[in-house]
């Protein structure tokens, strides 16, 4: 698909629509109006805030946040009065570069609605006293936006034209996949169908355009060609991040492993976009003739699920099981599931509570996701995570158990007395919001509570995983005053000294994952060396899963700061928490 219109198409409509010389003219007359006669009287017009900084363009403050950035390269030209000759043709192609032709009344209203209102606002004042000039300017600014809503028009109706022709290109290659099939049906050698979720085109499309992501596409597809496919296999595009490749005949099933390893190093090398250098990160699932599918359209379907699988696998490939598509129905269950109980309010939170190894008082509490559903009985926590963030919901639960968890702490504090930290685990998606520190210190201020009486605790292969943003909205969240724990470093044990360039307050030990400490030396060594290396690192640490008083004993000599566990209690319902630990 490209959508961008080639200079021929934008002059006829520019013709077609009157933008010539004379009402280009009268759109800079306009803008250049607009940018030296009183600004600030325009703004109060239209009811705007002054400008942020003097040195700041003019037009850019008067423009909405969501407009796109070709829209705001045009606004600005016309204020310079730089739209004649070949400039405007060359703009209007630039912004039709990054229309998505599936979202026509979507563009429609975040560029060119605002360009309109904009223009028509600064005409009226500006040219208050000179009616012609006034009619010239409104009628210019008319057919620019006319013009633009026909170059979306435009565009839709092409990509209509582009589906039709992929989807020919799908049957063609699902007919050749067919037909390669009924081949090794009469000679009885192996096939395979390996799924490529490139993982990267969707990107381009929304940061550099269309454009700019077909020919990224194109060029992934020629490695795919010349570097892994032999002259006999098949490409085809089932999905605009989507490649299908098969390997028309095998001797064994360890070939299509052996290709999507190949593939994937194709792949993975840096793609160049203008400037900046940009890597796919693909995922490749497997299907083999016969094993896992006798026709085109199973091995197409089996390897698609293969591909979601190996998306969680550190090689990044996986061959076809029937365990995958039973995960794939259950997890589609368990997202409908979800949905249904986040609309009725059906999830609830219990308290773990966290004692002071030192003093003996009970000073936090962790909030646990608790979900009982009618059909499938108490949902375990990881299996409502997976279906939230494979649903989309990750963010909405995250922000439900926050405010749930802060809302119940101001309960502790008025009903009990209890002066109590909450804790609240984060997922490495939520870090990736950028208005997750917003939304923290809005529910504080909500209840009334201290920044200090929150904790965010976040697993460090989640932050390793997730972009340098989760990094910077770690540091926001600390500097608001919220405290942050390090939930149980697990498999990250050995790169422990990357601890010190993160902003955590407190790392968090679990039991559960380390071992049993009162029989194993070993264990109880290890979690030794953790609590003297998060000293070192100023970091105050908690020790989950201390389920006995032997544990307990062993871990107050060695500086444990926190305790959580069945030695100090079970999770608790709000009143059950209260009425406890009120009593204590």
């Amino acid at each position: 698909m490209n959508t961008a219109l080639d200079s021929a198409a934008i002059q006829h409509l520019l013709d077609e629509f009157g933008l010539d010389a004379e009402a280009v003219a009268a759109l800079e007359a306009l803008g250049v109006a607009m940018n030296e006669r009183s600004p600030e009287a325009l703004q109060a017009a239209r009811g705007e805030s002054a400008l942020s900084s003097a040195t700041s363009p003019f037009f850019l403050p008067l423009l909405p946040a969501g407009m796109s950035e070709p829209q705001r390269a045009l606004v600005n030209a016309l204020a310079r009065a730089s739209l004649g000759g070949e400039w405007l043709p060359r703009l209007l192609q630039e912004w039709t570069a990054t229309l998505n032709p599936e979202e026509p009344s979507e563009r429609a209203l975040r560029d060119c609605r605002p360009l309109q209102e904009l223009l028509r606002a600064g005409a009226l004042h500006v040219y208050a006293a000179d009616a012609a000039r006034c009619e010239a300017a409104l009628a210019a600014a008319e057919r620019l936006g006319a013009l633009q809503l026909a170059l979306i028009a435009e565009v839709a109706a092409r990509d209509t034209h582009d589906h039709a022709e992929a989807a020919t290109g799908l049957s063609k290659f699902m007919a050749q996949a067919d037909a390669c099939v009924a081949a090794r049906l009469a000679d009885g050698m192996q096939m395979a169908l390996l799924f490529v979720d490139c993982g990267v085109i969707a990107r381009i499309d929304g940061v550099w355009g269309y454009v700019v992501g077909d020919g990224v596409r194109d060029r992934l597809g020629a490695r795919l060609r010349t570097e892994v496919l032999r002259a006999q296999d098949i490409l085809g595009h089932p999905g605009r991040d989507e490649f299908a490749c098969v390997l028309a005949g095998l001797q064994s099933a360890g070939v299509a492993t052996l290709a999507a390893e190949k593939l994937l190093r194709a792949l993975d090398q840096p793609l160049w976009v203008d400037v900046d250098e940009v890597y796919a990160r693909p995922a490749v699932g497997i299907a083999v003739f016969p094993e896992h599918g006798t026709s085109a359209v199973e091995l197409l379907q089996r390897a698609r699920t293969a591909s979601r699988a190996a998306r969680e696998r550190p090689e990044r490939f996986a061959l076809y099981s029937a365990e995958q598509e039973r995960s794939e129905i259950e997890l589609l269950l368990y997202e409908n599931r979800l949905r249904a109980a986040i609309s009725q309010d059906a999830l609830h939170i219990v308290f773990q509570a966290q004692r002071d190894a030192r003093t003996g008082l009970i000073v936090g509490a962790e909030s646990l996701l608790r979900w009982r559903d009618a059909s499938l009985g108490a949902v375990p926590v990881e299996k409502a995570i997976a279906a939230a963030e494979s649903a989309g919901l990750v963010n909405e639960v995250t922000l439900w158990l926050v405010n749930g968890a802060l809302r119940n702490c101001r309960q502790f504090r008025d009903v009990a007395g209890l002066d109590l930290r909450v804790g609240v685990t984060l997922s490495a998606k939520s870090l990736r919001q950028a208005d997750l520190p917003e939304f923290v210190l809005s529910a504080l201020k909500t209840w009334n509570l201290r920044p200090s009486r929150l904790t965010l605790e976040v697993t460090e292969t989640q932050v390793l995983a997730a972009s340098l943003e989760s990094v910077e909205t770690l540091q926001r969240l600390r500097a608001a005053g919220v405290r942050l724990s390090l939930d149980d470093p697990g498999a990250g044990y050995a790169s422990l000294a990357w601890l010190a360039t993160l902003p955590f307050h407190e790392l968090r030990i679990n039991l559960a994952h380390v071992g049993d400490i009162v029989e194993s030396p070993q264990h109880l060594a290890l979690v030794e060396s953790l609590i003297g290396l998060a000293h070192r690192l100023k970091m105050e640490v908690l020790v989950a899963g201390v389920d006995d008083e032997a544990s307990a004993a062993l871990l107050k000599p060695l500086g444990c700061d926190l305790m959580q566990g069945a030695v100090i209690g079970a999770p608790l319902e709000t009143p059950e928490f209260i009425r406890k630990f009120r009593e204590d």
